[in-house]
């Protein structure tokens, strides 16, 4: 009888230690486990193959920091159905293969979420007109038929009350909103902007940024 094949006699009352001592005793033949789902995207989305993913294996334990991306055509730029495969190896040498499928969507105006103003210059007292910037640029996914906006509005007594709107320039990604002829700023007045798209009779709006009116030109978000 080899020494593989002989326990511990203190092991004889363990049930559960007896049957470790043999495993380990025996040859690892057992592969890893990935542990990676399918994805859906929209088109624009980013991407990291990693995220989420972990594996484990019999006797290594965690080897998530193991796993490698072996293939991976991914493109979200554009709708599609993609594949990305996953292998890891445990210290005995078993590897461990997994593919999912990752599906990119367009972002069409049924998926669409609107982007986000990033900036507005100071507003002083008095002022006409409201600039700032936005996420987008000319490289933007825009649904077909879509109108971009952004909205000024007063929130002084916790309503939101419309002082000008105007459309965002595409290219780069600005906008400058002329106030109404009736619409005074004053120092102390919180004005927030938001982007509002606009598809045929269908109107969606994006978060809000808030500002201040101030003499010394500071902006509070």
């Amino acid at each position: 009888m080899s020494s593989d094949q002989v326990l511990d006699i203190n092991l004889l009352g363990n049930p559960e230690a007896a049957q470790t001592t043999l495993a380990t005793g025996l040859p690892d033949s057992v592969k890893p486990v990935i542990d990676a789902q399918d994805v859906t995207l929209y088109v624009g989305d980013e991407y990291d193959p990693k995220q989420g993913v972990t594996a484990t294996d019999d006797r290594d334990g965690d080897v998530t920091d193991s796993v490698q991306v072996t293939a991976n055509d991914v493109d979200t730029s554009q709708a599609g159905t993609y594949h990305v495969t996953y292998s890891v190896k445990d210290a005995a040498g078993n590897i461990a293969t997994k593919t999912i499928t990752v599906t990119v969507e367009d972002n069409g105006w049924e998926n669409y979420q609107v982007g986000n103003v990033t900036d507005i210059k100071p507003i002083m007292p008095g002022v006409i007109t409201i600039e700032g910037q936005t996420d987008y640029n000319i490289n933007s996914q825009i649904p077909e038929g879509t109108n971009i906006y952004a909205e000024a509005v007063r929130t002084n007594d916790g309503f939101n009350r419309s002082i000008g709107r105007a459309e965002i320039n595409y290219e780069l990604g600005t906008f400058s909103i002329t106030v109404f002829k009736n619409v005074t700023l004053a120092e102390g007045d919180k004005i927030g902007v938001y982007l509002l798209a606009r598809n045929g009779y269908e109107e969606k709006w994006g978060p809000i940024f808030m500002t201040v009116v101030s003499a010394n030109g500071s902006v509070s978000e």
